[in-house]
């Protein structure tokens, strides 16, 4: 009860015009961060939108701060798909506001997942069938769509937003083919492709490049090497061989550096290469 009256009591004062009263908030609120939606929830009623945005604010240094001290914690997975799910859970949930945690990235993927495999009931998809599911192929409609229209946007390199609404660049929507597929058993690899980052999965013995964001169209690797119009060694040994995890995350962050970039959040964008410099570094 002492807990929720004083939540209560901080929640009040978030307006208050003295910059020492904000400042003693401020730390208050840092304080219980980790448990603060949690315990927001609890109250009486939910916060305005003009206090959300001032605990938004108040709360950005700190995050940011979070954000950059724990990034590298994703090496400690095992697995690529591991520390690439990771890794895109701590970027999530920094870009989708102070009340989003990590966790809910792998929790919307699970929830996905069980809707993809009602629709398998012999055990599964294989990764073209899964690529149809989520992407339409074949003239099916599609539940997940290159973002063309707002291209550049940071929250196409937002995994949360990306489940949520549909829609996203070529690389978020290739990881989310990832992803999904790791959980029921298919190994779904990336294609460092130059300008236009693509899936690489063997699929009825033939290594195949798959193009996410126009509807998950299957190209045959060997055709994409040979016919690109940089068709020469280094293309062919590219698209055979599958984009390291520390390469996909890279192209994650100058993404995201662009786009931050374009909208003018030059606090966001110095964040976003502090987080490569850290990743090449490490």
């Amino acid at each position: 009860m002492r807990a929720t009256v004083e939540l209560t009591h901080l929640v009040r004062l978030l307006d208050d015009d003295s910059e020492v009263v904000r400042e003693a908030v401020r730390r208050q609120l840092e304080g219980m961060k980790r448990e603060l939606p949690d315990r927001l929830a609890s109250l009486d009623r939910p916060l305005s939108r003009d206090e959300d945005a001032i605990m938004a604010e108040l709360l950005g240094p700190s995050r940011r701060e979070d954000l950059e001290d724990g990034w590298m914690s994703w090496r400690r997975q095992d697995t690529a798909e591991g520390q690439i799910e990771s890794a895109l859970a701590q970027l999530a949930a920094f870009l989708s506001g102070w009340k989003t945690r990590p966790r809910e990235l792998p929790e919307r993927l699970d929830e996905l997942v069980e809707q993809i495999m009602q629709d398998f009931e012999d055990g599964g998809p294989n990764p073209r069938q899964l690529s149809e599911w989520l992407f339409g192929g074949r003239g099916e409609a599609a539940r997940f769509r290159g973002n063309s229209k707002d291209y550049y946007a940071p929250e196409n390199s937002n995994m949360l937003w990306v489940v949520a609404g549909g829609l996203g660049n070529p690389i978020s929507l290739c990881t989310l083919y990832r992803l999904l597929g790791r959980r029921m058993g298919l190994v779904i690899e990336g294609c460092n492709f130059p300008g236009h980052f693509l899936a690489r999965v063997t699929h009825e013995d033939q290594i195949w490049l798959v193009d996410c964001f126009n509807r998950g169209r299957f190209m045959l690797a060997s055709d994409v090497a040979r016919h690109h119009p940089a068709s020469n060694p280094a293309m062919e040994d590219l698209v055979h061989r599958p984009a390291p995890t520390e390469s996909i995350l890279i192209r994650f962050l100058r993404n995201l550096d662009d786009a931050f970039d374009k909208r003018g959040q030059m606090t966001e964008r110095q964040l976003m290469r502090r987080l490569v410099v850290k990743l090449m570094e490490d």
